[in-house]
């Protein structure tokens, strides 16, 4: 299936320049049978954290994303902090289930 990702060119240069990681990569966390996603509530919008661990990478990355207009609209991307890792790690050896 074929994601699609929209971003805003100017926060994607600066996320790029800032994390070392290009938006049009995103798909790779979203893609993931091993990626999480948590719901969150920022700045009065629902928006969406996804971890997985990424081979490409060989760390964990971290993804905000949100829907809009049938769209998944980047936010941020960049390498998961240790603790969001450590987390990550917890979920995926004690919760994780192959669908």
């Amino acid at each position: 299936m074929e994601l699609q990702l929209t971003w805003d060119q100017d926060k994607r240069q600066r996320n790029y320049a800032k994390h070392g990681l290009d938006f049009v990569h995103a798909g790779e966390v979203l893609q993931s049978p091993y990626c999480l996603k948590l719901l969150v509530q920022m700045n009065a919008e629902e928006r969406i954290v996804s971890f997985a661990y990424v081979m490409n990478y060989l760390c964990v990355l971290t993804l905000v994303h949100t829907h809009r207009h049938d769209q998944i609209r980047i936010i941020s991307f960049r390498k998961a902090s240790q603790k969001e890792a450590r987390f990550y790690f917890e979920w995926l050896a004690n919760e994780w289930h192959e669908s």
